[in-house]
């Protein structure tokens, strides 16, 4: 009878612990597994412009792996450099530069953010298609988006009165980037601000026909450009920056096999896809 009892433990101890085997190898994300270890669900948060490419990535690399699960979201670059700051994310999407408090942070609680670009963009300054204004240059953009130009009319089309300008959420990445390379006149002039409200910018994958695009003269005068990618590509066109992954250390398992299916030609070939510079023709 001690013997039947004896089995009788052992069996339920090896079914116990065959249950927690199975529950910890099912948890994904960062949360879910040793660092290191390959992921069975990539947690991927961040920039919205990078979002329609996030989400275009996920649907196609899950075809070829279905198996893995891609979880996306958006909410901004800060938002995504948080959530890989604090564990809740694999990659976190940016389109600006990690900041150096960021990495402050980051490396106070052992985390080491390591950069990947995926893509490069322009940000196109966009206005209504009725307006007559056709191009402008970056010190005008400053002015008006810090504050000294507020009316139409000293941008040359008189009879539109005051200027309502349209910004982005501080957590963005083009907020954060146009502000560097337009509003502080490319980091010239950190005492400039955004003002309160203007004409609008968007992420060169963003523009569509409801809006006009305005060419953009560069700092300190020259041809007017349009945000086009050729322009991008072949570096005329002066608002324009790269599209970042970042992760926790080298990255490894299958969260570096994803890393690097969107470096690869059926990755760069969605970003062709939908308007912004792939990185084999920046």
């Amino acid at each position: 009878m001690k013997d039947r009892v004896v089995g009788k433990s052992a069996a339920i101890a090896l079914c116990v612990a065959a249950g927690l085997a199975l529950f910890l190898a099912g948890c994904g994300g960062p949360a879910g597994r040793e660092p290191g270890a390959p992921a069975r669900t990539i947690s991927n948060i961040g920039s919205t412009t990078v979002l329609p490419l996030a989400e275009k990535w996920r649907a196609a690399f899950k075809k070829e792996r279905p198996g893995i699960e891609i979880a996306v979201s958006g909410g901004g670059s800060g938002t995504g450099i948080k959530a890989l700051i604090s564990g809740s994310a694999d990659i976190a999407n940016s389109s600006r530069d990690i900041k150096e408090k960021e990495v402050a942070q980051a490396e106070a609680v052992g985390v080491d953010p390591v950069e990947h670009v995926v893509a490069y963009d322009g940000i196109a300054v966009i206005v209504h298609p009725s307006n007559p204004l056709d191009t402008v240059s970056v010190e005008d953009l400053s002015a008006v988006f810090s504050g000294h130009i507020t009316d139409w009319g000293a941008m040359g089309t008189p009879g539109m009165n005051r200027i309502q300008v349209v910004s982005r959420d501080s957590a963005s990445g083009t907020y954060e980037a146009f502000k560097e390379l337009v509003v502080a006149l490319d980091g010239k002039d950190k005492s400039r601000d955004y003002t309160k409200a203007a004409i609008g910018y968007v992420g060169l994958g963003y523009v569509d026909d409801t809006v006009k695009v305005l060419a953009v003269t560069p700092l300190g005068g020259g041809e007017s450009v349009t945000a086009t990618v050729g322009n991008i590509m072949d570096g005329t066109y002066a608002i324009s920056r790269a599209l970042y992954c970042y992760t926790d250390g080298e990255p490894g398992g299958v969260v570096k096999e994803y890393l690097d299916w969107i470096k690869g030609p059926e990755g760069q070939a969605i970003v062709e896809e939908l308007g912004f510079v792939p990185l084999k023709e920046s």
